[in-house]
């Protein structure tokens, strides 16, 4: 049966750029003392485990059984006998012989464990930006800390058979006994992911839908006095009539309209309708206000405001002792 869970890290870029030369770490290890078995087929006793083994550096052809092992670079390891057979032309002694598990399977199952690790430790829920306008810069399903301390907790596993101190080194950069680690300062709510409510969200989340070429101007800033009245809604702020708004001459042309949720739907309603642009703060929605930059303006440009007005509490829980008096 499948996981519905999935790592937040994939297992080659983000890893290499925790440690570059992480695929020196590939936990291969020598096998030698091979002797003759059969014809052109060797065999080396008490190898270890081997899912996956390397001859000169290059990837072996694995059997599933031993009569198979009959062309170059072929190779079976026996578990009952704990015995790696290979097939080569020449003394097994003047080539290397390795062992280990496939190096991209290895990574995988690492960075799967670590991405429950990271789940089990900050102790909130975690969801996918599965709509591009929710990705940020990086055009990635989840956010970065995520993805980085996904990947800085792999990389440290990886490396700490062969460099305890360098997986230390690495894995308190997230987890710390100073508890200012990149995931504890998650845990305590002083990051927030993409879904929760913060004090950007609070005064609106602004990110552009569809602004023409040839726009310059722009929303500079939101306003608020209290929490805006609503828990979540992804206004749209549209121009409704473009032209060229500078300072010093009245604008009697530059419009826009704000759209808010209502029980048809996001975007449905008209809160503010055809408003001429003044550059001071004006109307949007909630009890909150908007001001407008100079620049060109053109019909059609349209904004999102990501606005959530509750913060998310995150964090570890409080106690406080009570007594009687």
């Amino acid at each position: 049966m499948g996981t519905r869970l999935e790592a937040f890290c994939n297992i080659t870029t983000d890893l290499q750029a925790i440690e570059p030369s992480i695929d020196s770490f590939d936990r291969k290890r020598l096998i030698q003392n091979f002797q003759a078995h059969s014809g052109s087929v060797y065999v080396a006793f008490s190898s270890g485990y081997v899912s996956q083994s390397y001859v000169d550096g290059k990837e072996m052809n694995m059997q599933t059984q031993l009569s198979d092992v009959d062309s170059s670079d072929d190779a079976f390891y026996d578990s009952s006998a704990d015995a790696l057979y290979v097939f080569s032309a020449v003394d097994p002694d003047n080539l290397v012989y390795e062992g280990s598990e496939d190096w991209a399977t290895i990574k995988q199952r690492v960075v799967n464990e670590q991405a429950d690790h990271i789940r089990s430790y900050i102790n909130r829920p975690i969801f996918r930006r599965t709509k591009a306008e929710d990705q940020g810069a990086s055009s990635r399903e989840y956010d970065f800390i995520l993805i980085n301390s996904n990947a800085g907790l792999a990389v440290a596993s990886l490396v700490s058979p062969i460099d305890p101190q360098r997986g230390q080194d690495i894995r308190e950069q997230y987890i710390s006994p100073d508890s200012d680690g990149m995931l504890d300062l998650l845990k305590k709510g002083e990051y927030n992911l993409w879904h929760e409510a913060s004090y950007e969200q609070n005064e609106g989340r602004i990110s552009p839908v569809s602004v023409n070429a040839s726009t310059t101007g722009g929303i500079l800033d939101t306003r608020i006095v209290n929490l805006p009245i609503v828990t979540y809604d992804d206004v749209r702020v549209k121009i409704t009539s473009g032209g060229t708004f500078q300072s010093g001459t009245a604008n009697t042309t530059i419009t826009y309209s704000v759209f808010i949720k209502n029980d048809d739907g996001l975007a449905t309603y008209e809160a503010v309708k055809d408003e001429l642009i003044n550059g001071s703060y004006q109307n949007l929605a909630y009890g909150m206000d908007i001001r407008w930059g100079e620049g060109v303006y053109t019909t059609n440009d349209e904004w999102s405001i990501i606005i959530m007005g509750d913060q998310d509490e995150n964090g570890p829980i409080k106690s406080e002792q009570i007594s009687r008096r």
